[in-house]
């Protein structure tokens, strides 16, 4: 039995030790039909109890099984449970951990919002995967679909909540498995709703130092070591890219270190997050409504600092680092200038052309810093361009690494654990012919291209600058930072995009 305890609205999640699903007495049991109305294994055993009213369903046309369909069967006291969610999940073949956690998702969030506080689940059985997988699935679906954004709300006390899911098998063995996969589910999808949580924050309860004291809660209850480099200390180290992003606020920038100590002996895998807390755009200023949802402009910060939880949680084998560069990019007397000139951690001096493309430089002292370790590999993400939402739109984010053997397995890496989790990432190419873009007459680079054309690869191309003796990948997440929607366990508000993926790549590591 594992139970866990989401804030914002997650239910706990309990494997039940019942032998009989007809025996199960919450407010409703979820059952999956396949296509052509075919009653899963699960659904057939609860077809007998209630008298074939799901068969009966079926033959009328109301459930056909196709993927995303819904029908409520009641259940009149032939069971205790009053209710049948009957979920359609198209062939069974064709259901993959991604169909189960949409479908485990839209159907938690359906009956929660039909006032069902205890739900059971029979959706693994019929299924190729297996059965510890299916509970992985199933549970973070759930968790990730009852999210709310709402964090400012002053709530009633008739707000809809479901406490309680059940992953229902009549087999002791099966339950076990159910118990192990759940237990990963939930941790992972704690780590999703970690990172939605810090990214929907309002910005003024969340500058810089206040993103590091949540930084400290993660490490102190996922058993991580954490330091927080403020002001004298950046300046003594020479983060002076990341202080002059954040010199135009009265709220001052931190570097923020997560270590899960793994095996020391290892080269560590090191995860990089863009923390700007709010961007105004600096002396170049963002128009009004394009300034709308720019606390949002840290949810590669947050994805980092969920994932360092779960990696935690997990107590995987593998030493991994969390660095974030957090600061807030605000117009004032102080702020950084267009055309200043700053000498960034590396070394390498940069004109700054424009202070909205901020994103790269306080990731350029976060590579730079990143070095240190001498990592196994680094992946930073940020939601760095516009650019990158206008080429991919909505449903992938850009993934750039150099051209050479050791990021192209990188690379192979991070794409299997985006087609693991549905965080789905694609490769654009970053050959040396783009770095003609961020020559500047009087640095080393500058930071916007020449031609203003190929935004997305040139922001790569300049942090590849700052990028040495390691292999490297970058994704670019702009347009994966909000959902408009509730679908599946997409809820609206931020996404938490990037924390599954790469607590993923972290635990396939070494596989």
């Amino acid at each position: 039995m594992t139970q866990t305890d989401v804030r914002q609205g997650g239910p706990e999640t309990v494997v039940d030790v019942s032998s009989d699903l007809a025996l199960y007495k919450g407010d409703g049991i979820v059952v999956g039909v396949f296509a052509d109305g075919e009653l899963s294994p699960t659904a057939r055993s609860l077809d007998a109890a209630v008298g074939g009213m799901l068969t009966a369903v079926c033959e009328t046309g109301d459930m056909s099984g196709k993927k995303g369909a819904q029908a409520v069967v009641y259940t009149h006291g032939k069971i205790p449970a009053p209710r049948v969610l009957m979920v359609g999940l198209g062939r069974a073949k064709n259901v993959d951990a991604e169909r189960l956690r949409c479908a485990a998702g839209d159907a938690a969030r359906k009956l929660r919002d039909s006032g069902c506080r205890g739900v059971g689940m029979g959706l693994h059985a019929g299924l190729s995967l297996s059965t510890t997988d299916a509970g992985e699935a199933i549970a973070e679906g759930v968790l990730l679909a009852l999210y709310r954004s709402d964090l400012h709300h002053t709530r009633s006390t008739e707000r809809k909540e479901l406490d309680t899911l059940t992953l229902l098998d009549a087999d002791a063995a099966a339950r076990d498995r159910l118990s192990t996969g759940a237990q990963l589910g939930e941790i992972i999808a704690a780590a999703a709703n970690t990172a939605r949580d810090l990214a929907n924050e309002a910005p003024n309860y969340l500058p810089p130092l206040a993103l590091a004291d949540r930084a400290r809660d993660v490490a102190e209850t996922a058993g991580l070591t954490c330091r927080v480099l403020e002001t004298e200390d950046l300046k003594a180290e020479g983060f002076n890219t990341l202080l002059g992003v954040g010199q135009g606020s009265v709220n001052p920038p931190v570097f923020i270190i997560l270590e899960h100590e793994g095996d020391a002996d290892e080269a560590p895998l090191v995860l990089v997050g863009k923390g700007i807390c709010f961007d105004s755009g600096g002396l170049s200023l963002k128009s009004g409504a394009g300034m709308m949802g720019m606390k949002h402009d840290m949810a590669g910060a947050a994805a980092v600092i969920g994932a360092m939880g779960a990696i935690g949680s997990l107590d995987l084998p593998r030493r991994v680092i969390g660095l974030v560069a957090a600061a807030e990019n605000m117009p004032s007397a102080t702020a950084q200038r267009p055309n200043d000139i700053v000498y960034s951690l590396s070394g390498k001096t940069i004109e700054v052309r424009n202070t909205d493309a901020e994103g790269r430089l306080v990731l350029a002292d976060a590579l730079a810093y990143a070095a240190r370790y001498e990592p196994a590999g680094v992946i930073d993400l940020a939601t760095l361009t516009g650019a990158c939402m206008t080429a991919l739109g909505k449903h992938t984010c850009g993934m750039f690494g150099k051209h050479d053997r050791d990021t192209d397995a990188l690379i192979a890496r991070v794409q299997a654990a985006a087609d693991a989790t549905h965080e789905r990432v694609w490769r654009l190419p970053l050959w040396d012919d783009y770095d003609d873009e961020i020559k500047s007459d009087i640095a080393d680079v500058q930071n916007i291209g020449s031609s203003g054309l190929g935004g997305a690869i040139v922001g790569a191309a300049f942090l590849k600058a700052f990028v040495d003796g390691y292999p490297w990948v970058h994704l670019d997440i702009a347009g994966l930072m909000t959902s408009s929607k509730n679908k599946g366990y997409a809820v609206k508000g931020a996404t938490g995009f990037g924390a599954r993926l790469l607590t993923e790549l972290a635990r396939n590591w070494g596989v």
